[in-house]
């Protein structure tokens, strides 16, 4: 999947600032489905231009590591919460509802940690990166 960004700050190739400035999303086919409005991420320039503060440039992201993130950032937390619920109801059978509550949003709390963990060892995998500067 292709998106439009604009440069905002350059630390080196692989840590480009970029966001999706007002200029770059007229010409973004996401539109109004877009989550990253105002908002800053990284990625990394693949190619050999010189890209400088402002520029406009074009952004590849693979679409099924794009799915696969989504789901261990979001569905995992969800997952975990009936298995937790359930364990709960296995380890204190009489114990009250909100015991077994409190055991599922534990599992929720693992979820994130998970995503977590993820994020900091294969996040690198999974940045953005710069296919060329759009004019």
């Amino acid at each position: 999947m292709y998106e439009i960004a604009q440069v905002v700050s350059i630390k080196d190739k692989n840590h480009i600032s970029v966001t999706c400035s007002s200029s770059a999303c007229k010409s973004c086919s996401a539109g109004a489905l877009c989550s990253t409005k105002g908002k800053t991420f990284i990625a990394k320039d693949t190619t050999d231009n010189d890209i400088h503060v402002g520029d406009t440039v074009e952004l590849f992201l693979p679409p099924a590591k794009t799915i696969f993130a989504g789901f261990v950032t979001l569905m995992v937390p969800l997952i975990l919460f009936p298995i937790g619920y359930y364990t709960g109801r296995i380890l204190f059978p009489s114990s009250q509802e909100v015991v077994h509550i409190g055991v599922g949003i534990i599992g929720i709390a693992v979820g994130f940690l998970i995503g977590r963990i993820f994020s900091k060892t294969k996040g690198g995998e999974y940045t953005p990166t710069i296919t060329r500067i759009v004019t």
